[in-house]
């Protein structure tokens, strides 16, 4: 009977470790694909400035019909907040970017709320600026989320197969 018990527990212990495994892979999924967001938002504010002058907050309204994700739901919040005519620091406060890291947070509010505050050119070189940085970090996140996502995932994998080896 107790081996019965420790196997079934060695199979939960492994099913837990192999799902840790999943979100840490997710996470660097969601990490590129919030960053391919950034990236279309970017060539998208490009374009419409460039060609009809629209507004900002027009832009993002398009820009987030029919889409849902992290990058979305922060776009429409700071824009929200800037119309109210909140200052950087308290967006900041106040916008949760839960999968980046608090520089990377800094530079993506400082992109979606400095928007708007320039001339035509000064605006369309530093969404160039941006989406530049965009573009590379998308890449390195990519590039991270086939080789350490994966790496996690089957790590997890091991350790939980090993755990039920152990306990069997």
């Amino acid at each position: 009977m107790s081996d019965i018990l420790r196997l079934i527990a060695g199979g939960l212990l492994a099913l837990i470790c192999c799902y840790a495994g999943l979100l840490i892979k997710r996470r660097y999924r969601d990490r590129a694909l919030f960053y391919k967001s950034a990236c279309e938002y970017a060539q998208t504010m490009t374009s419409e400035l460039t060609l009809n002058k629209t507004p900002i907050p027009v832009i993002a309204q398009k820009f987030g019909q029919g889409r849902k994700g992290d990058f979305e739901r922060v776009l429409s919040e700071c824009v929200e907040l800037a119309k109210e005519g909140k200052p950087l620091d308290e967006i900041s406060q106040k916008v949760s970017v839960p999968r980046l890291k608090a520089e990377e947070k800094k530079e993506i509010l400082s992109f979606l709320c400095g928007s708007g505050k320039s001339a035509l050119n000064d605006q369309l070189s530093q969404v160039a600026h941006y989406r530049e940085k965009f573009e590379q970090r998308r890449k390195k996140c990519e590039d991270d989320s086939k080789k350490l996502g994966g790496m996690f995932f089957k790590l997890c994998v091991l350790l939980g197969i090993a755990i039920m080896l152990i306990l069997a």
